[in-house]
């Protein structure tokens, strides 16, 4: 396989280049122009490809290193909330809560020793409450047809 693929390199380059020789001064020009065209043509190609390359390797580069910041910020962000988290807990599980109920009552009572705000309505601040308000023109009506039907 070695010995036909060389001996077929060698019967083409020989081939060629009898071809060459037999050419014309202007053809063999004209084929020397073609092949700095196409060689300047490659060469172009070559640095383009090279430019995408790069800027394609720039843009992953900073790609990572924004999916890098990204990743820190969440990891500081759930670092954040798993302390918080622990906090709460702790508040829930260490906290008296009859000490803080007991610290409400005693400001609510506090709260009722004013006269500005009544928590609790007894029977007593109901009808006190019912007396100083005027009738309304329900009631009056209704307090007309009682007096209207007892005569």
């Amino acid at each position: 396989m070695k010995k036909g693929f060389l001996l077929g390199l060698t019967f083409g380059g020989v081939a060629a280049f009898a071809a060459y020789q037999a050419l014309s001064e202007e053809k063999k020009e004209e084929l020397h122009d073609k092949l700095r065209d196409t060689k300047d043509d490659l060469k172009e190609q070559f640095a383009d490809y090279a430019l995408y390359a790069e800027d394609l390797i720039d843009d992953l580069i900073d790609d990572s290193d924004f999916y890098g910041d990204v990743k820190d910020k969440v990891q500081s962000a759930t670092d954040r909330l798993a302390d918080k988290k622990e906090q709460v807990l702790d508040k829930f599980n260490q906290d008296d809560f009859d000490e803080q109920t007991a610290s409400i009552r005693e400001q609510l009572s506090a709260a009722n020793d004013d006269d500005d705000i009544i928590i609790d309505q007894t029977d007593e601040d109901l009808a006190d409450a019912q007396a100083d308000e005027e009738p309304t023109d329900d009631q009056v009506d209704e307090q007309a047809e009682k007096d209207n039907g007892e005569k």
